[in-house]
């Protein structure tokens, strides 16, 4: 009998470690990290020391800097990372989002932007003229004369507006719209002016070469109402294709005469303003080229309406 309770009671502390038993794991410290990073700043703030002394003489060599070995470098991480990408390619990244905003706009404005079916030049030369306050209504009744040129499903007429009124004296703004008005007479970007009698005297300023043509002539006054002829053929001349026309000098359709007054909503347009269509011009200008043919071409179409009283968008209002 006491042999089988020497068994049982074996059997039994056997039994006992058969069974799992729990694992113990083992708790982290929470003063861990920060400790390490103690450390780290001390080893730094020595390692400066030591280098410091170096530097000055004072020691030799130093054990707390390890000779022939790169200093080790920790790489940024997650927004760290990003916060040093900005800070080293700032300037870079911002002249390359520059770059693709400025050709972004640019190819949208050319794709996106409404040509215009004709450009006219409205000069107004004197400020009984009325033309500054107009220049809207005259681009609206301009458009209505206008066909689709291009045929893009909509009219538009470029007003290009120019002052060269200098009863104010001579100054920037006048010098600017001076220069201006050179600019279109040699590029013929307009080959309808839309403007007073005055603008004989400035064609004649530009193209007149001969021996009587003077300084003084140039910048003698003219009225508005006095006749000057065009020495030079530089607009169109209408007499034969347009006999019962009111014309000035062969070529300025007078515009209080048809019925584009009522289309600007105009009545008190002066017997001064005219329409007048640049002609091929044989002086060394560019505005002869193919381009400028094709306005002068649609030009002509306009001209002829407006003397014809032909409307061909009698409804349309502008934009």
């Amino acid at each position: 009998m006491p042999e089988n309770n020497e068994n049982k009671e074996i059997k039994s502390i056997l039994a006992d470690d058969e069974n799992p038993q729990p694992v113990r794991r083992k708790k982290k410290d929470p003063m861990a990290k920060v400790r390490r990073e103690m450390e780290e700043q001390q080893r730094q703030q020595r390692e400066k020391a030591e280098l410091l002394k170096l530097r000055q003489g004072l020691i030799e060599e130093s054990e707390e800097i390890p000779e022939n070995q790169p200093p080790k470098y920790e790489k940024p991480k997650g927004w760290k990372a990003v916060e040093n990408f900005f800070y080293h390619y700032k300037w870079m990244l911002g002249g390359t989002i520059f770059a693709v905003a400025l050709v972004t706009f640019l190819v949208v404005q050319t794709v996106t932007q409404e040509k215009e079916d004709l450009y006219v030049l409205v000069i107004s030369n004197s400020s009984s003229s009325g033309l500054y306050s107009k220049v809207d209504e005259i681009e609206v009744a301009l458009e209505r004369y206008c066909p689709d040129f291009d045929g893009n499903g909509y009219v538009h007429v470029g007003v290009n507006f120019i002052d060269l009124n200098t009863s104010n004296g001579m100054n920037e703004y006048t010098d600017a719209q001076q220069q201006k008005f050179s600019a279109e007479l040699y590029t013929g970007n307009s080959q309808l002016y839309l403007t007073d009698r005055q603008i004989i005297r400035l064609i004649n300023e530009v193209t007149d070469a001969s021996d009587n043509y003077t300084e003084e002539a140039a910048t003698e006054e003219v009225s508005a109402t006095e006749e000057v002829p065009l020495h030079t053929q530089f607009f169109r001349d209408f007499t034969e294709q347009y006999p019962d026309a009111t014309l000035y000098q062969g070529c300025g359709l007078q515009l209080n005469t048809t019925g584009f007054t009522d289309q600007a909503r105009w009545k008190s347009c002066p017997d001064t303003v005219g329409l007048y269509l640049r002609d091929e011009f044989s002086m060394d200008m560019t505005g002869n080229g193919d381009k400028a043919q094709e306005q002068r071409r649609r030009a002509g179409i306009v001209y002829d309406n407006i003397v014809s009283g032909n409307l061909v968008n009698p409804d349309w209002e502008g934009r």
